[in-house]
């Protein structure tokens, strides 16, 4: 997606009526996380197939801490227990959620405890991979790793692994302003203009470890916002720092979403951080960069695989006020056909001649489809149907296996 900012929800709030909307203009959100409140990922995915969702709990089915074990002992020994403690809870969620973060924010001291947490992640990877999930690794904090500390993680190899799993990193900045020592170097390294300590900081991680070795992965940030009480701001202030924060980003083609920290927050603990009063200047945000051309993979040699699908070889059109019903039997018939359900007519515009579009119940959609239908060059087949019994009689039926989101290869964007 041309913006790369996204929601981070600790219960719903105002999450699922953002990502409706975007949908609904044709400008759909690129990324959405949920911390404990998961569930609610599955209303993301019924919205808006194409959002990539993150979940991750903070506590195991038994009440187990699980965002900072120990590391100490025997890795494999401490990686089955934390994943034995977490599988369990990812089960009912398999279906939604297509990556989920394992630990939350450890710095063990010096490189070698960053080495051990590497090795940890590797057990874990292990794991997830033999019961078909995906992992976000490391959620490393702001300000963290240190230099020689990363450079001990890229050593263990470590990143080949996920770079061959098709896992992605996860990392956490935050800054007030964004640009706080924006240009600054790490302890004795050299300045470079495009980075500092906090903004951008990953920017070392990929430029001196990454790239050169080949080990390129997906970066998600799952956690940034100012690092100030952003209830004292002006929405325009703060859209502003956002804007600066997500046009670099958007310059660096292995970043593929941020999630801002937080909405839902019912406890009140992270008030200072509620950015809901800002949701109009974000979704105007995303809507005005949606067709603005992302960064592409460098060609040659072997990469991950392409992060975005432009343009779908199946759109499936519903109309975004369908029943309930009508939206999940939609959804899982896309998923299990590798189609793409959209909720814009102006989707079809991006269809070339020889793709195909079924669009479900064409008299509600009214002009706009009426436009695009007689302009676009795509095969357009239509299905009317009132409830889920009927699409699903009139829909094609082939012998395509689902697809299990977090469990497919590569990286599912639209």
């Amino acid at each position: 997606m041309p913006s790369k900012l996204g929601i981070h929800a600790i219960s719903p709030g105002e999450t699922i009526p953002t990502v409706r909307a975007l949908a609904e203009q044709g400008t759909p959100m690129g990324t959405v996380k949920a911390v404990d409140g998961v569930a609610m990922l599955r209303e993301v995915k019924a919205i808006s197939p194409q959002t990539i969702t993150f979940g991750r709990f903070t506590r195991g089915q038994h009440g187990e801490e699980v965002e900072r074990p120990r590391l100490e002992g025997d890795l494999s020994a401490v990686a089955r227990r934390l994943m034995d403690a977490l599988l369990p809870r990812w089960e009912a969620h398999r279906a939604y959620v297509d990556y989920w973060e394992v630990v939350n924010e450890i710095d063990p001291p010096g490189a070698d405890g960053h080495r051990r947490l590497a090795e940890l992640m590797g057990h874990c990877m292990t794991i997830a991979e033999a019961e078909g999930y995906k992992l976000g690794l490391f959620s490393y904090s702001l300000g963290v790793p240190e230099y020689d500390e990363f450079a001990a993680v890229a050593e263990t190899g470590v990143f080949a692994q996920a770079k061959a799993g098709g896992h992605v990193l996860a990392l956490h900045e935050y800054a007030w302003p964004m640009d706080k020592w924006y240009g600054e170097p790490l302890p004795g390294l050299p300045t470079y203009p495009d980075r500092g300590p906090l903004a951008c900081r990953y920017r070392w991680w990929y430029e001196d470890f990454l790239i050169p070795r080949d080990e390129v992965i997906p970066l998600y940030i799952t956690e940034t916002n100012l690092d100030t009480d952003i209830r004292a701001l002006p929405t325009e202030t703060w859209m502003a720092q956002m804007a600066w924060y997500d046009a670099e980003l958007r310059k660096d083609f292995y970043v593929l979403g941020a999630h801002i920290f937080t909405l839902g927050d019912v406890s009140g603990h992270w008030a200072g951080f509620d950015f809901t009063r800002m949701l109009p200047a974000l979704k105007a945000h995303i809507a005005e960069l949606y067709d603005v051309a992302d960064p592409v993979w460098p060609s040659g040699g072997d990469k991950p695989p392409k992060p975005v699908a432009e343009k779908p070889p199946h759109l499936i059109l519903l109309p975004p006020r369908s029943p309930r019903a009508l939206i999940e039997a939609t959804a899982a018939y896309a998923a299990s056909h590798k189609a793409a359900l959209v909720w814009h007519p102006s989707w079809l515009l991006r269809l070339r001649e020889g793709e195909r579009a079924t669009v479900i119940n064409p008299a509600a959609w009214g002009e706009d489809y009426q436009e695009a239908a007689a302009a676009t060059a795509a095969t357009i087949t239509t299905v009317e149907a009132e409830n889920a019994e009927q699409l699903l009689a009139a829909l094609p039926r082939t012998k395509r296996k689902p697809r299990n989101s977090a469990a497919s290869n590569g990286y599912h964007i639209i």
